[in-house]
């Protein structure tokens, strides 16, 4: 069967090429020579017919109009256009002045003459391609094939006339980049987003590889990121050559993209919520963030386990076991009572930072609190969040331990306070709304129901399951770009026994303001941390003694009557008795009751009466609570505190260092000024403190 086909093929091949005698135009002369013809034809046509002049001038007229129009959106340069016009209206008027009347001698000579004119000038006609603008690309030879079926095949799927301007391959091979111009007909990038996964299956990709839509050069361009080798099902080990001396101001790398570039999140100002069921490598990925911010010289670990404090056990063995000088994590909890001594810690020292780092942001000139080695970056990250954050909480401690968390997160950003948060699930009942909302670095593990990652990433058209390929593997999104499959690095129990040896001799200690303001629960945070998480010798070893000491006296506490406990302000730790020698406290590896922040620091003698607050004050705080809010309008808390106009509100509050904040912030879809309720607080404190002059009370 294959000869017989094979024959008949070769004698086509052998046979001579036929005469081709279509009227197509081959060149300048036979295309003048076609024209003339044509136009002779024409000629003869009309003056049998006996035609009015006027048809030919309104022939030429809107041959010419219509060339006109045609140049314009081939894009012809001008003299193609001049050439195109001249032609139309030569030939018109030739037309014309012969179904006037002409001679026959005069009219043939014309045509003739017209014909050599335009066959000489013939070259102008051919449309050369304009020069590429300024940074834009044009499209490669050995492209143009791949770029002509996706402007095809865009324009099928998402209904948009697009122009694809170039095709660059990725250097790994696993994929190309496609860029598009949109039309100025309003489509913008999310127009081509909404259709990724139709973009994929029209261009019949593999399982677990996909279109990406990034914005593009300008307003009116996208880039698609077309994966064409599925790159996250590979196993991607925990880079060996990142050494410790980075900063938290740099990108902190999570694993790689599809197209190999690294899948960095920056951590200075963002909180993160992790998402990711059972087995997807949600752990790991906490380990690796954990590497990545530890070896920052500017930053500092804190862990929160309350699921048995599996999380940080791997990263305290080197220091357990005497390898390494300090622990890599430099507080590790695994139950409700040391988690909260952790995060009441966090939002002392933040809200301290608020005043003691005004020096370094006017020495630096920036509104944002400069961070180093000598004031570094908390960063608390939490495993197995919904035991903290879940609707129903059912202890005082545990609530507790969440409304700090959600505080750090809320008034942290500048003072280099953060939450790194991960749960199980991404739904409402388990991740409050407020958390997820306030978290610019979203993460969403391997999971198969989309319901999850529509909860985490608001719906976000681009997002299918379908990417991910099994554990290792998830969306990363940061900021409000759209999320991108990414697979993280893998970090095995040897590779973080590495690290947290690196880390413990490299990492900076927490700074001597921030030590004084955590009290003993910091100091003595070792010894308890020997007793959580060591076993066998090393849980025998004494605790060591505090890195820094700390001079600051405990104030002795006001005597008070029969049956009443003085401590009850700090959550109701019962006092010891004055004549015992032990402590009572020794259970909790020595915990002591906290002190008081920031009024207290070095003092040498108990602390006066802290002042009672001026009223309008007290109310401001009491608008604040109303509202269950962090920042109000300067309207609504005028109003709600009875004054006339938002300029009377602002002067009352004045003389307490209470100031609208620079910039306007949403509330109730409205963009305007008002007050933070962190500015508030500051305030009381530092008049409690007696900082503040006296002030005339003010009242609506």
């Amino acid at each position: 069967m294959s000869t017989m086909s094979a024959r008949p093929a070769s004698r086509r091949r052998q046979q001579p090429a036929r005469l081709d005698w279509s009227l197509t135009p081959r060149g300048a002369v036979s295309g003048t020579v076609q024209g003339a013809l044509a136009l002779s034809a024409v000629a003869i046509g009309a003056d049998i017919a006996d035609l009015d002049p006027l048809i030919g001038v309104s022939a030429t007229m809107a041959a010419a109009t219509i060339s006109v129009l045609t140049s314009f959106h081939a894009q012809r340069p001008p003299a193609a256009l001049l050439y195109r016009m001249g032609c139309w209206l030569g030939a018109g008027g030739w037309l014309t002045w012969t179904m006037a009347g002409a001679g026959l001698r005069e009219a043939v000579l014309t045509l003739l003459a017209g014909a050599g004119l335009a066959g000489g000038l013939a070259p102008l006609a051919r449309s050369r391609k304009r020069a590429a603008a300024p940074g834009q690309e044009l499209v490669l030879a050995r492209t143009a094939q791949s770029a002509e079926q996706w402007q095809r095949r865009i324009q099928a799927v998402c209904r948009v006339p697009v122009t694809v301007t170039n095709v660059i391959a990725w250097p790994t091979g696993a994929g190309y980049d496609v860029h598009v111009d949109l039309p100025p007909t309003g489509a913008t990038v999310d127009t081509i987003a909404g259709q990724s996964k139709a973009l994929a299956a029209a261009a019949r990709l593999p399982h677990g590889c996909g279109v990406e839509v990034l914005d593009g050069a300008h307003r009116g361009s996208v880039v698609l990121r077309v994966s064409t080798v599925n790159r996250l099902q590979e196993r991607l080990p925990y880079p060996a050559d990142l050494g410790t001396g980075a900063s938290i101001y740099d990108p902190i790398g999570l694993g790689e993209f599809r197209d190999s570039s690294l899948a960095g999140i920056c951590l200075r100002e963002a909180a993160t919520l992790a998402i990711g069921k059972r087995g997807s490598g949600k752990t790991n990925l906490l380990d690796v963030l954990t590497a990545g911010i530890g070896r920052c010289r500017d930053a500092l670990v804190w862990h929160i386990d309350l699921n048995g404090g599996g999380l940080s056990q791997l990263w305290l063995t080197p220091w357990l076991e005497g390898r390494a000088p300090r622990p890599a994590v430099d507080w590790a909890a695994k139950d409700p009572e040391e988690a909260l001594a952790m995060a009441e810690a966090a939002v002392s020292i933040v809200k301290d930072r608020k005043n003691s780092g005004a020096a370094r942001k006017r020495a630096a000139n920036t509104k944002l609190l400069p961070l180093d080695e000598t004031l570094p970056e908390l960063f608390i990250v939490v495993d197995e969040a919904a035991e903290i954050m879940k609707d129903g909480t059912a202890t005082d401690v545990i609530r507790d331990l969440k409304a700090a968390l959600e505080e750090l997160q809320r008034i942290g950003r500048n003072e280099g306070g953060n939450v790194v948060v991960s749960s199980l699930r991404g739904a409402g009942g388990m991740i409050p709304v407020n958390v997820r909302k306030l978290s610019d670095v979203r993460i969403g593990m391997f999971v198969q129901d989309k319901s999850e990652l529509d909860f985490l990433f608001e719906y976000d058209p681009g997002i299918d399951p379908a990417d991910l390929t099994g554990p290792g593997s998830g969306f990363l999104r940061t900021d409000e770009e759209s999320p991108r499959p990414f697979k993280a690095w893998e970090l095995k129990p040897t590779d973080i026994e590495v690290q947290a040896v690196r880390i413990g001799q490299a990492r900076p200690d927490l700074d001597e303001r921030a030590q004084q303001i955590a009290g003993d629960a910091y100091a003595n945070r070792y010894a308890r941390m020997r007793r959580a998480f060591g076993s066998g010798s090393a849980a025998n070893l004494p605790a060591p003694a505090p890195q820094r000491p700390l001079a600051r006296p405990t104030p002795a506490p006001a005597a008070s009557a029969p049956g009443t406990n003085p401590f009850e302000a700090w959550g109701g730790f019962q006092s010891p008795a004055p004549a015992a020698p032990a402590n009572p406290f020794e259970a909790w590896g020595g915990l002591q009751i906290p002190a008081a922040p920031a009024a207290a620091l070095d003092q040498t003698a108990p602390a006066e009466p802290a002042r009672p607050l001026p009223e309008i004050v007290t109310r401001t705080l009491a608008a604040f609570a109303a509202a269950r809010d962090d920042r109000m309008h300067s309207e609504p808390l005028a109003e709600a505190l009875g004054f006339a106009t938002p300029a009377d509100l602002a002067e009352a509050l004045r003389p307490y260092g209470i100031t609208p904040m620079d910039q306007p912030f949403q509330r109730g879809g409205k963009a305007r000024r008002g007050y933070a309720l962190a500015d508030v607080e500051t305030a009381a404190e530092r008049i409690g403190r007696g900082e503040l002059p006296d002030a005339p009370e003010t009242s609506a």
